[in-house]
């Protein structure tokens, strides 16, 4: 979202998404054309026809089972629409805490069905990352099925 450096966190992440799923899809030369990435964000050019539209994708933490107190932490993408990237640059700016519904752009070794679900993330403005605090998905609030079945 700008220049600063960003912690994370001091624990390591299981994963680290280079790239949103979109945006692996495409050839080097595909994205050397429709991708703008910046440390925080990555912005893909679609057109449909004459139709142009930008999706927009944030780095976020998320952290599996959600609020657990020893999760798996992961870097991941979460696409967002405009207002909800406007949101989270203005609580990055201003420090006024801010929470933005998207949708999981990465998707995370066995926590594959969980890709493309509804997350909320919120920015506050520190020096940590944006991070998931709610989700839609059984999967990421109570992680995956552990032991035999």
């Amino acid at each position: 979202m700008s220049g600063l450096p960003i912690v994370v966190d001091d624990e390591p992440h299981a994963l680290a998404a280079r790239w949103p799923e979109p945006v692996l899809s495409l050839s080097e030369q595909e994205r050397a054309r429709r991708v703008r990435a910046g440390a925080e964000s990555v912005m893909l050019d679609e057109r449909a026809g004459d139709a142009r539209t930008t999706r927009g994708f944030v780095r976020a933490v998320l952290r599996v089972p959600l609020g657990h107190p020893r999760a798996q932490a992961y870097g991941v993408f979460v696409e967002v629409d405009r207002a909800g990237y406007e949101a989270l640059r203005r609580a990055h700016r201003t420090g006024v805490p801010a929470r933005v519904w998207g949708t999981l752009a990465t998707r995370l070794p066995y926590l594959e069905d969980a890709y493309g679900t509804a997350v909320q993330i919120m920015e506050d403005g520190s020096e940590l990352r944006p991070r998931v605090v709610d989700a839609r998905s059984a999967l990421l609030r109570e992680g995956p099925p552990v032991g035999p079945r």
